[in-house]
């Protein structure tokens, strides 16, 4: 079944603010908002406001709204006037990753099932498709990254293509099953933001989700530390001695204490 994307293009008296340049697209760029909007908010604030902050679609857990055509450019990779996510990227913004959760979760799989839909189009594989990230080292999508999952994605993506009978590429492995490395570490863990998950196995599945804490708050003790992708997971205990996970970059979260030999 095809998605559709609803559009709520910019009006073309904005496109010296928000898409200035024609463009051919060679790539297709997953972002995460980073906030809690829906695919309407996220691309009515863009089209309402004057910033040369633009993207072209986004995605939430019911529908794909369209905020610029895709013969435009967008500034959505902060790589510069001339640079190839600006010019030559559609940008994708995923929604609800501030919080995460099963909206989230729903938003992603369709925005999976639209990349698809566009590489199918355009007849490009699943190498096409680039995290923000790479194109000018931001962290993003966050919730991606902290979660060790971007191989999984693109593994996703590729299914999906394959299902579409698109082109035939090999997907990278993810990535999420087989941590790269394990340290026994000897200190404590403080959450820099609010609502950090912590799980009560290893895992990213929200049935596995026992709560959050918040900004200055965590875990007395750290018992390990394994890096899983991009991000690491840490084995806590709370002052009960109750062990939990969790799942993140150092961007969000403080650990201090010693790594045991």
């Amino acid at each position: 079944m095809t998605i559709q994307a609803r559009q709520m293009l910019v009006p073309s008296s904005k496109y010296t603010i928000k898409c200035p340049y024609a463009m051919t697209a060679e790539y297709i760029t997953f972002h995460n908002t980073a906030n809690d909007a829906s695919a309407n908010n996220e691309i009515s604030y863009m089209r309402n406001n004057n910033a040369t902050v633009s993207y072209h679609f986004a995605v939430d857990d019911k529908e794909v709204v369209q905020g610029l055509p895709t013969n435009r450019n967008a500034w959505h990779c902060g790589d510069g006037d001339h640079g190839t996510g600006n010019r030559k990227s559609i940008g994708v913004e995923v929604c609800y990753s501030k919080s995460g959760g099963e909206r989230y979760r729903k938003a992603e799989a369709l925005a999976i099932k639209f990349i698809a839909q566009l590489l199918k189009e355009r007849g490009w594989g699943v190498e096409r498709v680039k995290k923000h990230q790479e194109w000018s080292g931001k962290y993003c999508p966050h919730r991606v990254l902290d979660e060790g999952r971007w191989d999984e994605v693109k593994t996703a993506i590729a299914t999906e293509l394959k299902a579409l009978g698109g082109k035939s590429t090999t997907p990278t492995k993810p990535t999420t099953s087989s941590p790269s490395s394990s340290s026994a570490v000897s200190g404590s863990l403080k959450s820099k933001v609010d609502g950090l998950r912590f799980y009560s196995k290893p895992s990213w599945e929200d049935k596995d989700v026992v709560g959050t804490v918040n900004k200055g708050i965590g875990f007395p003790t750290v018992v390990e530390k394994v890096k899983v992708g991009s991000a690491y997971q840490y084995k806590v205990k709370n002052s009960k001695g109750a062990t939990y996970y969790i799942t993140a970059s150092d961007k969000y979260v403080d650990v201090t204490g010693s790594v045991k030999s």
